[in-house]
């Protein structure tokens, strides 16, 4: 593990070779590219089983996994505001993937479900997601797999630090 200010050439690696002039040392920079690359690989598999593209999964995902959420509180969750999150539901909804049933303590809110179209194209995309991960992270032995999967967590979720909390959406 090198330290974050070390240069590429202290490191034995390249810099890239499209970053502005020293960003390769900024571990936010290189985060942000390397986001950028997963998220390109999700769109790409999203899209090929007929979502809008990433967003789209991680809102089945979301549904799948979890425990049943209001839309309101799904939305917190995912660090989207109420308008986005609405206007995708209401996509979702229109293409059979997803319904919303009214909620028995507030009949004002709605709680998403997926149908069982929903769930077969979160489990597709899935499946696909995984096999993409797996390309996009080849260059890697499964122990750096690992360790970087732990790594992110850690830094993800604050435990690496005592940080100000995340705010905002990831999508």
């Amino acid at each position: 593990m090198y330290p974050v200010n070390m240069t590429a050439a202290e490191t034995g690696t390249k810099a890239p070779a499209a970053s502005p002039a020293g960003s390769h040392t900024d571990l936010t920079w290189l985060l942000h590219r390397a986001g950028q690359h997963m998220r390109a690989g999700l769109d790409e598999v999203a899209r090929g089983s007929g979502l809008n593209g990433a967003r789209d999964w991680i809102v089945l995902n979301a549904l799948s996994v979890g425990p049943r959420q209001t839309q309101l509180s799904l939305a917190q969750s995912l660090g989207l505001d109420k308008t986005t999150m609405t206007a995708l539901l209401d996509r979702l909804q229109a293409d059979g993937l997803i319904m919303r049933r009214l909620d028995s303590h507030d009949r004002r809110a709605r709680i998403p479900e997926l149908t069982e179209r929903g769930s077969e194209v979160q489990c597709q995309v899935t499946g696909a997601w995984d096999r993409k991960q797996a390309e996009l992270l080849g260059a890697f032995t499964p122990d750096e797999q690992r360790l970087l999967h732990e790594l992110l967590t850690r830094l993800a979720s604050g435990e690496a630090a005592d940080c100000a909390k995340a705010s905002g959406s990831c999508m």
